[in-house]
């Protein structure tokens, strides 16, 4: 287990990257089944739901980690720093809201309901762009030299 150097990810780091990535890659995966075809969508919520927790707790964890890594990270420019951040505070807020509406509904609360009902997807759909253009700067900065991706390869 090492830690992140001013070169690159340590493997907890890279960790949390790969399994949350391809977590949000099934949670992109069933929204886009269900919104191409409504009977997709009883199959897949509870899966959906089951990762979406997981994700969630996850995400509690990186940022943890995140902030004890903090001084030892490869650095970064101020674009990739704000689009890590705006990363972070959606995969934060998606869920968070996913469960708020969870809680609204077992306690009847109308407010907590409308407000997942309201922003869950619609920010779901935000982070997925955002992680699309994370994607592409990556490769946009690797095919200039400069070394992004081996720094979370690993």
């Amino acid at each position: 287990m090492k830690t992140d150097t001013r070169n690159r990810y340590g493997s907890i780091s890279r960790s949390f990257h790969w399994i949350m990535a391809a977590g949000y890659l099934f949670m992109f995966g069933t929204a886009i089944a269900w919104n191409i075809d409504k009977q997709f969508r009883s199959s897949l919520m509870g899966m959906h739901k089951t990762v979406g927790f997981v994700l969630a707790a996850l995400i509690v964890l990186r940022v943890l980690w995140a902030v004890t890594q903090m001084s030892h990270r490869p650095k970064n420019n101020l674009a990739a720093r704000a689009g890590h951040l705006a990363l972070y505070a959606l995969m934060i807020a998606v869920p968070a809201l996913a469960i708020a509406r969870q809680i609204g509904r077992a306690q009847g609360n109308k407010f907590l309901v409308e407000l997942g009902n309201q922003w869950h997807g619609e920010l779901g759909w935000v982070l997925l762009v955002l992680v699309a253009g994370h994607v592409v700067m990556t490769i946009i900065h690797q095919g200039r030299g400069a070394p992004v991706l081996s720094r979370m390869w690993g």
